[in-house]
């Protein structure tokens, strides 16, 4: 997974220009004795971009290796945000991989959703998982949510890069929304995304029983969204 984040992060650099954003420091680097736990955050921000997020979590028991990260533009745009998520265990891989779709409209679907389709049938080999339900509304038809056995971790990496390359260059090409109605609706959308997020996610538990569910709460609030 370090080799995942360090190529992550060097193809959005070259897409964006970056500024790092500082974290509270007992959530920058979050360790536990016996190395039962390396929990490192890290978060940046740049024009029109809200927030990027990368996490990498190291568990000793059970083994768990993990990759996260997340893309949020500025309301200003339209765009989608990007998810993408890694959780290896010693012989399976937990992935998800998303363009948060903001409205069902078929010419939004077909501006930004459409798109992910040719990468999609590349790797559509690749067995689904039905996802939970609070995040059925925020799924694709392209949306990448697996548990398959650890050989295919080489395709699903490669399907995620071609997601965040698509994704990078969608954000290249996106411009500001100057109708201000609209642009409400889109800030209203992500903070409904965000909120769900936050209340929701099954990760958060897991960490809360690791690292304190105060703790935990904070990451998510202040790391992850």
């Amino acid at each position: 997974m370090d080799e995942l984040f360090e190529r992550f992060l060097n193809e959005i650099k070259n897409k964006v220009m970056l500024e790092s954003v500082t974290l509270p420091e007992d959530l920058t680097h979050i360790r536990l004795p016996l190395k039962l736990l390396d929990m490192r955050c890290y978060n940046w921000k740049a024009e029109n971009i809200r927030k990027i997020y990368f996490v990498r979590i190291k568990v000793a028991v059970p083994a768990f290796d993990i990759f996260g990260m997340a893309i949020y533009p500025e309301p200003l745009l339209d765009l989608p945000s990007f998810a993408c998520d890694f959780s290896c265990t010693k012989k399976k891989v937990f992935t998800y991989i998303n363009f948060i779709s903001l409205f069902n409209e078929p010419s939004y679907s077909t501006k930004y959703i459409e798109p992910m389709k040719d990468i999609y049938n590349r790797y559509r080999h690749i067995p689904p998982q039905r996802a939970r339900a609070w995040m059925q509304p925020y799924l694709t038809p392209y949306t990448i949510y697996c548990f398959p056995e650890k050989i295919f971790l080489k395709d699903l990496r490669a399907c995620a890069r071609e997601y965040l390359m698509l994704y990078l260059d969608m954000f290249s090409k996106s411009k500001v929304i100057e109708d201000a109605s609209y642009r409400e609706s889109v800030a209203q959308a992500h903070k409904k995304y965000v909120d769900a997020l936050s209340s929701n996610d099954a990760s958060r538990k897991m960490l809360g029983r690791i690292i304190g569910r105060e703790k935990a709460d904070r990451f998510f609030k202040e790391v992850v969204t």
